[in-house]
């Protein structure tokens, strides 16, 4: 444990207890904590999620912070798809940020994570929010009702899961989102700033115009929507960052906004 993983640049502290532990077919959950935090890991891969218990809205980690900015190009979605759950964080914040008509479904491959989030995550019991027990691919193969957001992140012990970036979940992405939905990717490309095979893919069902925001560790995370994406004017979006960011906890939106690039342009 503790050791610094391909999604994060934080480390579990070594003075952390495990305060929970359970297997099943995929490997070990364990529940780690230390003044104050909780840390979600599977097997000697490193942390997959971690909540502050005091602030449990308050997403700690970049990348899920950066993923939130998907409410600056769609501040009032009714639908939203989650792939993946983990420990819930982005889930948690979601729902302190979403008006009360919004319905999250959130997807998750292994019922102990998601039992997990709930018991030690805080996820909250919302009646806004489903999760649904299921493998994405499949759950997205049958899923019929548009959504306006659809956020991936699909990982297990050994790191993001190829299906993340299949053409054929691709495509249901691009099926089932709104003309003025948006698809976030958090994807691993070790620090290149670049995906080629996410430009490739998302290209092809996208078009040109996809957003890229580089995360310190490694991440990258991809925004894509069928009406495309252009290079906002920070100007015109400097006050719904604002309350964006002020809702959020303070995190320092503007600073990742000012990250964005297109993705073709790396």
């Amino acid at each position: 444990m503790g050791r610094l993983t391909e999604r994060f640049t934080v480390m579990i502290p070594e003075l952390s207890v495990e305060i929970h532990h359970s297997v099943d077919h995929w490997g070990s959950i364990h529940v780690l904590e230390h003044q104050g935090i909780r840390y979600l890991t599977f097997g000697d891969g490193g942390e997959q999620s971690a909540v502050d218990l005091e602030q449990p809205h308050i997403p700690l980690y970049e990348y899920t912070q950066a993923m939130l900015l998907a409410l600056i190009f769609h501040p009032h979605p009714n639908q939203i798809v989650l792939l993946g759950l983990g420990g819930g964080s982005l889930a948690t914040a979601l729902l302190h940020n979403l008006p009360t008509t919004s319905q999250i479904t959130a997807v998750e491959l292994r019922a102990q994570v998601a039992c997990a989030a709930q018991d030690w995550f805080q996820l909250p019991n919302d009646p806004r929010l489903t999760v649904e027990i299921e493998d994405a691919g499949h759950y997205m193969a049958k899923r019929s009702k548009s959504c306006d957001l659809l956020f991936a992140d699909i990982y297990l012990d050994e790191g993001m899961q190829k299906v993340q970036l299949s053409e054929e979940l691709l495509g249901h992405c691009e099926r089932l989102l709104t003309d003025e939905g948006v698809l976030v990717l958090n994807l691993w490309d070790e620090g290149h700033g670049c995906h080629p095979l996410a430009l490739e893919r998302l290209s092809g069902l996208f078009g040109g115009q996809l957003l890229a925001c580089p995360i310190i560790g490694g991440n990258l995370v991809l925004f894509a929507s069928k009406a495309g994406l252009e290079l906002p004017n920070p100007r015109h979006l400097q006050q719904p960052l604002k309350r964006l960011s002020k809702r959020s906890g303070d995190l320092p939106l503007q600073e990742l906004f000012n990250r964005l690039r297109p993705l073709s342009g790396w």
